[in-house]
């Protein structure tokens, strides 16, 4: 028995922090993908290895379902998410399954930091869709909603409950999706506009998606907090808006007042988000005409220039020369429009 699925890495557009208040977040898969394989091994235990990260580690199944570690001396670097996928989808394997789990794809090959597109969530993804198609008997099972909430429940509880899941759903669907957590996470597909062309970049500097929702968490809101998430909602909701419209210029707009709302929410909860060079390089993105934002929690990781697809070649490499010079990489990365795949 062997089966193997894939999940992609994601960037959010909008709505980061304000999907938490129900408004709607726009995200997009990226082309880097983690990939998950289950095989039968006949061992009388489960091992578990990340090709190019680490070493197998190796683990027992016991009758209520819980794992116990045979290697009590080597942490294991996705220990923790291994586990949480494992209690969601309810896995007792009686056979010894090996579990190879590999995310290289999202880790920078020069300094071998994560790139910051959502490996954990990708991870979730196609490790319950490989461990609930590993377990049933009928080709189709695990296709459906079920992965995407049993992922969803492993990947919150992994971050003790922090987030909206936006990163889970995008790994699931694919290509470019609006997203509400309420009613019932709901996912709709978006299509790019026309005329409109984008490019990421990296600026070198991890940052933790985590931490900063735990700062919002504890931050005091007053009144101008308050109402720089009221701001952040409405921007949020406008941008999608704009987005439907499907008009480069309109879009573009949009962004600039979303930039502006998620910059004052960001400095009146104390978060740091255009932290690492991020403001700067929107002030270059200014003088060219673009515009340029972090994505999700932002302070380090990723972000994202919007253009017209007319703009100038020596336009984009001015900008790509001064923000090589803030030390941000460009990537050779783009949409992918493939979700969730089951390759074997």
């Amino acid at each position: 028995m062997r089966f193997s699925a894939s999940a992609p890495g994601k960037a959010v557009l909008t709505g980061e922090y304000a999907v938490l208040q129900g408004a709607p977040a726009i995200s997009m898969a990226v082309d880097c993908r983690a990939r998950v394989t289950v095989e039968s091994t006949g061992a009388d235990f489960h091992s578990v290895v990340s090709p190019g990260i680490a070493e197998e580690a190796r683990f027992r199944c016991t009758e209520r379902g819980r794992i116990e570690w045979i290697d009590d001396d080597r942490v294991y670097p996705d220990q923790g998410l291994l586990e949480h996928v494992w209690y969601a989808t309810g896995s007792r394997s009686a056979h010894g399954l090996l579990l190879t789990l590999d995310t290289r794809p999202f880790f920078d090959i020069e300094s071998s930091l994560k790139l910051g597109f959502g490996s954990s969530s990708a991870l979730a993804t196609a490790l319950t869709a490989a461990l609930v198609r590993a377990g049933s008997t009928e080709a189709a099972a695990g296709a459906g909603r079920d992965v995407f909430d049993s992922a969803t429940r492993a990947h919150l509880t992994f971050q003790d409950g922090k987030g909206s899941g936006v990163d889970v759903a995008t790994a699931f669907a694919g290509g470019l999706i609006a997203f509400a957590m309420r009613p019932d996470r709901r996912i709709t597909a978006l299509r790019w506009p026309a005329g409109l062309s984008f490019s990421i970049l990296w600026s070198g500097k991890p940052a933790s998606t985590a931490e900063r929702l735990k700062k919002l968490e504890r931050f005091e809101r007053g009144r101008a907090a308050r109402m720089a998430s009221a701001r952040l909602v409405d921007a949020s909701r406008t941008v999608l808006d704009a987005w439907r419209s499907a008009k480069p210029t309109g879009i573009l707009t949009s962004l600039q007042h979303y930039n502006a709302a998620l910059r004052r929410f960001s400095i009146e909860h104390g978060l740091g988000v255009f932290d690492a060079g991020h403001q700067e390089l929107c002030e270059i993105a200014d003088d060219s005409g673009f515009v340029y934002k972090p994505c999700g929690a932002g302070g380090g990781d990723i972000g994202i220039v919007f253009f017209p697809q007319e703009a100038a070649a020596t336009s984009l490499a001015d900008f790509t020369v001064r923000a090589g010079q803030l030390g941000f990489r460009r990537l050779n990365r783009t949409m992918e429009a493939a979700g969730l795949i089951y390759e074997h």
